[in-house]
């Protein structure tokens, strides 16, 4: 398989993508100190994206709607795989630790992305990749908490958190297959939300919904909820396909860790969830990790 040059707009979208990822804590410690749980933020957070890109896709680009039924499954795992159970898993991460804690988790994800890449797209593995894995996954040990003072993260969160990444990871996955296949970078995203949605309805509860929207003034509620679902999915994850687009699995996930630093660095101001120094150790790992990996990658398309 021919490998895809990196461009300057590619790793620019999907940074901007990354930044807007990182700021969904701060609404999800909102509503669920409502009363809303993972699932139905994650439906919120699937069905209005869905409703307008349908909508959009219907009155000027039906083309983006064209999917082969022999494709269609890449878009359903987008969507129940790469959305639904990981934005629950990132959720149910923050419910139980700490914006921080669940960001830092996603670190993972690059690494994820570069072993699965080197099998199904041939993607090289070099030394520096796998030292970047060794230094990310240690990273993450840190920063659990098993050392140190800040105390362990409970087993929920580790679980969780360490499905989050997975799950984040398949995206680029999925998404470079549907690429692969000569998808629209639109079509990503529409069939990945409506499939999120669908997945997501059945634990909807609507009772609960009314409940916890009773709980502040309903203007706030609706307001912020349409917010969260423009700024931390919709405008995402269109930012992200058409980044993948110009580049490769690898560098695109590399690139979107800035959503875990955007979170902690959130996390720290806002909530004052500040890391003890086993915590910043942790983070300069797997910051370091990213670094070398995108080193690496950087040296690539200068040689080409």
């Amino acid at each position: 398989m021919e490998q895809k040059s990196p461009s300057l707009l590619g790793t620019v979208l999907v940074l901007l993508a990354g930044i807007s990822w990182g700021a969904s804590g701060l609404y999800v410690r909102f509503f669920t100190a409502l009363g809303l749980s993972s699932m139905q933020l994650t439906f919120f957070k699937c069905a209005i994206p869905a409703v307008v890109l349908l909508l959009y896709c219907l009155l000027f680009r039906r083309d983006a709607l064209r999917v082969r039924l022999r494709d269609l499954w890449i878009f359903v795992c987008l969507g129940v795989i790469s959305l639904t159970f990981f934005t629950w898993c990132y959720f149910s991460t923050i419910e139980a630790a700490s914006m921080s804690a669940a960001a830092i988790l996603l670190y993972l994800a690059p690494s994820l992305v570069m072993i699965m890449s080197a099998v199904l797209f041939k993607e090289k593995v070099t030394k520096n990749k796998l030292i970047a894995c060794a230094m990310a996954f240690a990273g993450c040990f840190f920063v659990s908490g098993i050392v140190g003072d800040a105390g362990p993260l409970p087993a929920r969160a580790i679980v969780t958190g360490l499905l989050s990444a997975l799950t984040y990871a398949l995206y680029s996955i999925f998404g470079q297959l549907a690429m692969n296949r000569g998808y629209d970078p639109l079509t990503l995203p529409t069939y990945a939300f409506t499939f999120g949605a669908l997945s997501a309805l059945p634990l909807f509860r609507p009772g609960e919904v009314a409940a916890a929207a009773a709980g502040t003034s309903p203007l706030k509620f609706w307001l912020l909820l349409v917010l969260m679902t423009f700024t931390c999915a919709l405008l995402p994850y269109i930012l992200y396909s058409n980044g993948l687009k110009r580049s490769t699995p690898a560098r695109a996930s590399i690139m979107a860790s800035i959503e875990p630093v955007t979170a902690t660095v959130l996390g720290a101001l806002v909530f004052h969830e500040w890391p003890d120094v086993f915590g910043y150790l942790g983070i300069v790992l797997v910051i370091g990790a990213i670094v070398l990996l995108n080193i690496n990658t950087t040296q690539k398309a200068s040689s080409k």
